[in-house]
C-alpha cells in the first residue's frame, strides 16, 4: 500500500512538470502565462525559475522542507506567481498536510487561468488531497 501511494506521488509530481512544460511552451500574446500584475517585471522571472528547479529537485528527493525554503524565496520575489504557489501545495501534500495543501491550491488558482495546464495540475492534487 505504501510503495502504491509513493508511486502515485511521483507519478503526479512527474504529471504536474509535464503538463507546466506544455503549458510554458505554448505561445503566449501576453507573455508570462502565471503573470497577473504588469507591475511584475521579466527580471524577476529568471530568479523565480531557478528556485522553482530548485524546490523540484528537493520534492523529487523528499525533502519538503527545503523545497518549501526554495518557494517562500520565489514568493517574495513575485507573489502572484501561480506556479509557485502549486508546488508549496505539493510540498505539504509530500508531508501528508492535505488542508495546507488545500489552501495552497487555492492561492494558486487565485491566481493562475482558466485554460493554464496548471488548473490541471491543481485539480488533480487536489483530489489526491480529498481522498
Amino acid at each position: 500500500m505504501r510503495a502504491r501511494q509513493e508511486m502515485i506521488k511521483n507519478l503526479l509530481i512527474c504529471l504536474t512538470l509535464l503538463l507546466l512544460l506544455v503549458s510554458c511552451t505554448i505561445p503566449s500574446e501576453q507573455g508570462n502565462r502565471f503573470q497577473v500584475s504588469h507591475s511584475e517585471t521579466k527580471s524577476t522571472m529568471g530568479p523565480v525559475a531557478e528556485l522553482h528547479r530548485n524546490a523540484m529537485d528537493s520534492l523529487a528527493i523528499q525533502n519538503s522542507k527545503q523545497a518549501r525554503e526554495y518557494l517562500q524565496r520565489a514568493i517574495k520575489i513575485e507573489p502572484r506567481n501561480a506556479s509557485s504557489w502549486h508546488y508549496l501545495a505539493q510540498s505539504y501534500w509530500q508531508e501528508g498536510n492535505f488542508a495546507k495543501c488545500l489552501a495552497m491550491i487555492e492561492r494558486s488558482y487565485s491566481y493562475s487561468r482558466p485554460a493554464d495546464g496548471l488548473d490541471r495540475a491543481n485539480l488533480a492534487l487536489k483530489q489526491q488531497c480529498l481522498h
